[in-house]
């Protein structure tokens, strides 16, 4: 429980993967990537309910086997290239009948984030009873948006209109979002269709923790830290 209320923690997988496919079913130590989400959200004493969305019958059967499936796959009008996480996630808590408490949207695709990060997380938006929301974030350096350029009737102008030719160290910090984890209460992501409502406040994560997994050379990259152990894989065990 979080703020005295339930949490679901929603984790929403598609079958169909054109950067990459058959994605969230790759291996990354034990585990493949929907796996590593499961057991992450189940070892989370935060966590009351996991859930996973999905139009893939593969993936449904894991989640039936770690006591995580929906009732039905996920309709398929919410499992094409242009379907919009919120509405998937929506479709959720209107189909499984979640009518309180908060939900936490957990991607695949983000499988360095640790249970450290998420207790943390939890334990911040805890701690700010005034916020309305909590995200991830990653500090973003190079490039920096300031000097982002765009071209325009055959010439260079910068995208923001901002004067590019400055020092990077006298440029403001800025962030990203890297995928790893969404907190907003159901009333709150119902209201305003997102998981950054007014009031949302960040958990900024270190780049290391922060790779997102998009495409085919963002996995070889991560394989190869695996192997040579650049990066250690935090694995699961459920009781």
């Amino acid at each position: 429980m979080i703020r005295g209320e339930k949490l679901t923690a929603i984790i929403p997988v598609r079958g169909g993967s054109k950067g990459v496919p058959g994605k969230n079913l790759r291996k990354l130590g034990k585990d493949t990537l929907l796996e590593r989400a499961i057991k992450l959200a189940k070892s989370s004493p935060y966590v009351d309910r996991v859930l996973v969305s999905t139009d893939d019958a593969r993936m449904f059967a894991i989640a039936q086997q770690y006591g995580a499936a929906t009732r039905n796959l996920r309709p398929a009008e919410l499992a094409t290239d242009t379907a919009k996480t919120v509405d998937v996630i929506k479709q959720v808590i209107e189909a499984e009948g979640i009518s309180e408490g908060y939900i936490l949207l957990l991607q695949v695709t983000s499988p360095l984030r640790t249970l450290a990060d998420m207790e943390t997380l939890c334990a911040s938006f805890e701690a700010d009873a005034q916020a309305q929301a909590i995200v991830s974030l990653v500090e973003h350096d190079a490039p920096h948006p300031d000097k982002i350029q765009k071209i325009e009737a055959g010439h260079v102008c910068s995208y923001l209109g901002k004067e590019s030719m400055v020092a990077r160290q006298s440029l403001p910090k800025v962030y990203a979002l890297n995928g790893a984890f969404y907190l907003t209460h159901r009333d709150t992501l119902l209201k305003h269709s997102s998981f950054m409502p007014p009031g949302t406040i960040p958990y900024v994560m270190p780049a290391e923790r922060s790779l997102n997994l998009d495409t085919a050379r963002d996995l070889i990259l991560l394989e190869a830290l695996i192997e040579k152990s650049h990066i250690v894989l935090e694995e699961y065990e459920l009781r």
